[in-house]
């Protein structure tokens, strides 16, 4: 059982704190009551600004900026990417430059002014390669295929190499694919938000290969809580694996949605693409040991959820 610590008149930095995860967890946090300040290139968030958080527009490789609220903060979750996937391969230095070094700023930034603890959020897919044996425990070997999963686990090693030198808490999580509601169905990345809107609209969907690729999704609902509990616990530096622990195909996702829609989805297969890993899969025994955090909305829920989402049915 976690121990659970009292955390009264808090300020939290969330970094990135309009895109579909931020935003998400800056609205729970406002619930609870924190004084929450967003840092952001000023991207609107899907979900709207919420109301009695502070916002500031600003770029993180800029000292200045980066330090002026850093000196206002006890807690900072960087959710803040420049690149996905798939636009990382097009421009390795800015992928380099816009989140490595820039999250060596933050990291810098939070030493200077004795911020409590830096909650990263990296990838559960990308930082690990292809391995055989599923699921993958932290422990395994990370060897990268994409230079998004290089930058970050470069950030992850980053952050032990702060936490050694000078002391740093932080905890890294390495987050599966999130879904749900705030989740933009226009972007490229994001696929069950984006499949739901195309059935919906008879548009055609892509699927990089045969639709066998095998991803663990979760539910955003279930991500935001567990980063509510890192701030009410007294553990740190810690890597952890944040999914559901099922892995579940790219024709399974489609197969359910067409379930639930009662309607058959157009699809279109292209080539596969040499930066997709073919399964991943996370064993999240090891937060569920540290914090007593386990996922509870199921796959077919969740998809439930947010297709009542997108078609405007419901707030949650």
């Amino acid at each position: 059982m976690v121990e659970k610590i009292k955390m009264k008149n808090l300020t939290i930095l969330v970094i990135g704190g309009t895109g579909f995860i931020g935003s998400n967890l800056v609205m729970a946090l406002q619930k609870l009551d924190y004084h929450v300040i967003v840092f952001s290139r000023g991207h609107p968030s899907v979900l709207g600004i919420i109301k009695n958080v502070e916002y500031i527009i600003g770029n993180i490789s800029n000292h200045g900026e980066i330090d002026e609220v850093m000196g206002r903060v006890d807690y900072v979750f960087h959710f803040a990417s420049s690149t996905n996937p798939k636009s990382s391969e097009n421009d390795l230095i800015f992928d380099i430059t816009s989140n490595l070094v820039s999250s060596i700023y933050i990291m810098e930034a939070c030493v200077r002014n004795n911020v409590k603890k830096l909650i990263y959020c990296s990838s559960g897919g990308t930082v690990y390669g292809i391995h055989d044996e599923m699921p993958l425990h932290e422990d395994v070997n990370c060897k990268p295929i994409s230079s998004y999963g290089l930058v970050k686990y470069s950030i992850e090693n980053y952050l032990e190499y702060f936490n050694h030198k000078y002391n740093l808490n932080y905890e890294v999580l390495r987050l599966s694919n999130p879904y749900g509601i705030g989740q933009s169905y226009a972007a490229s990345q994001g696929i069950i938000a984006i499949f739901i809107n195309k059935i919906l609209n008879d548009d055609e969907i892509q699927v990089f290969g045969n639709g066998s690729i095998v991803r663990d999704y979760i539910y955003i609902e279930d991500f935001v809580s567990l980063c509510t509990t890192l701030l009410t616990t007294e553990k740190k530096n810690n890597i952890l694996n944040v999914g559901s622990g099922i892995g579940n195909s790219i024709s399974d996702i489609i197969f359910y949605i067409e379930n639930i829609l009662n309607k058959k989805a157009k699809v279109k297969y292209l080539p596969e693409r040499k930066f997709d890993v073919p399964e991943i899969y996370l064993d999240i025994s090891k937060v569920k040991e540290l914090y007593g955090w386990e996922p509870k909305v199921d796959l077919k829920t969740g998809i439930k959820k947010t297709i009542g989402w997108i078609k405007g049915e419901t707030n949650e």
